[in-house]
Order: C-alpha cells, then structure tokens, then sequence
C-alpha cells in the first residue's frame, strides 16, 4: 500500500514515515500544498494522509481538487479540537479522522481501518452493481447514475450506500454501518452522520427533505426502494434544475 504523507512538521513526518515502513508501507512526502499536487498525481497513492494545518492551505479544498484526477483515501490529522473543522473535512470527502497527540498503534489501527475500504473495492465482482428505482450503484467503481447522471462517491460513501441498497427498505443501524465500513470497534455514530449527510448532498433533489435515504430516529437508516411516478418526476425537474 502506497501512503502519501503531508504536513509541513519535518520532524514530525519523519517520525510517522519511519513507523509506516517499519511496517511494511511504501511511503512518499509533502511538505507544501504544491508538492502535495505533484506527488499526488505523480505518485497516485492509495491514502493520502495530510494535516489540517498545511501552511495554512485549505486542504478540504485541495482533497476536493485532487480527487478529480486520483479518488485517493483520505485521512485526516489534526491538532484542531474544533468539532466544525472536523465536521468539514468528513463533509468534504474525508475517509477518517483523527487528532493528535495519537499513539502509534492507534495511528496504525486508523490505516488499517481506512485501507480495508480500498481493499475491499478492489476486490468487489465486476457485477457489484445493484438497482433501486432509478439509483444505478457501481460499488467497483465508487459511482451512481442516477435518472442518466452520474454521481462520483469516495470509497466511503459507496460501501455504505451499497450496504443500503442491499437492505433496501430495510433500517440499518448505525452499529451494523460502523462494522460493515469501518469493522468492529472502530468508528462511531458521528462519522456514520457526517457520511451520510454528504450523501445526500448528492443523490437528493433536496437534501433536508431526503427522499431516497430516510432516517430513522434513534435506530440507523434505510434506503427507500423505489419513488411513486409523481415524485420521480418531481425530482427529475428538480436534477434538471440544478444541472443548469
């Protein structure tokens, strides 16, 4: 596994790139927003591992952009107890969380966490797809066309809007989400919100009214199977609305 580190602490970078291949990681560095750039595409890692801080860049903004060319993991470290600089960075796309000072089993639990998303995307059946009314899901590749349009998602968010799908109809705890995504005894509830939240940026018409992914209070959430034709056309005005 390939993991690009970024954070302008040399020290600190070092320190974390002589852990990483003493366990057996590939690992590259960045020390600048520019360089990130560079070694992002020149490198394409498989999780990218930056610093809230960087030179005070803003890298929910960066993550947004270099995602365009490599749909890397992400994680995320930060010495930001600001539970909004944590909420953006979730909502922008970020796979996993976490604030120092950290121990280095921790750091490492969180990479192996994280990495078990990409691994099990590479290793998803081609036939991986699964339709529900007019969502078309493709958990091979991260995506969903939804009435003709597709919707680019993070590894994240397509296993679990794929787990949704599979139990279409059906409420999900947020238990059962934290176990299939992040395995058991890793995660919580927050990160299960924050993803999805950014889901339904996404897949809904109108994201505070959500149609497709419903909550259930206090229990999880539940993929509704299929809209009535009067909403279904309602909510292909609204798409065609905003694509304008």
């Amino acid at each position: 596994m390939k993991i690009l580190l970024v954070d302008d602490d040399h020290d600190f970078i070092e320190m974390l790139v002589g852990l990483l291949k003493a366990h057996g990681y590939e690992v590259c560095t960045a020390y600048t927003e520019e360089r990130t750039r560079l070694e992002w595409e020149k490198q394409r890692p498989d999780l990218v591992i930056l610093d809230t801080t960087l030179n005070g860049s803003d890298t929910a903004t960066l993550c947004r952009e270099m995602r365009r060319h490599h749909n890397a993991l992400v994680m995320v470290i930060t010495e930001d107890h600001d539970i909004h600089q944590e909420v953006r960075s979730l909502e922008s796309g970020a796979d996993d969380y976490l604030r120092k000072p950290f121990m280095p089993s921790q750091f490492l639990a969180h990479i192996r966490s994280v990495s078990r998303r990409g691994i099990s995307s590479l290793t998803s059946p081609p036939s991986a797809r699964i339709s529900i009314g007019p969502l078309e899901i493709d958990s091979l590749n991260h995506e969903v066309t939804l009435y003709g349009r597709t919707i680019r998602l993070t590894p994240t968010e397509s296993k679990i809007l794929y787990l949704l799908a599979v139990n279409a109809n059906t409420v999900c705890t947020a238990g059962q989400i934290i176990s299939y995504v992040w395995g058991a005894n890793n995660g919580d509830n927050y990160l299960v919100k924050a993803h999805i939240y950014h889901l339904r940026q996404k897949i809904e018409a109108n994201p505070r009214k959500p149609y497709y992914i419903l909550t259930a209070p206090g229990i999880g959430y539940r993929l509704l199977r299929q809209a009535n034709e009067e909403r279904s056309e309602e909510v292909v005005r609204s798409l065609r609305m905003v694509s304008r």
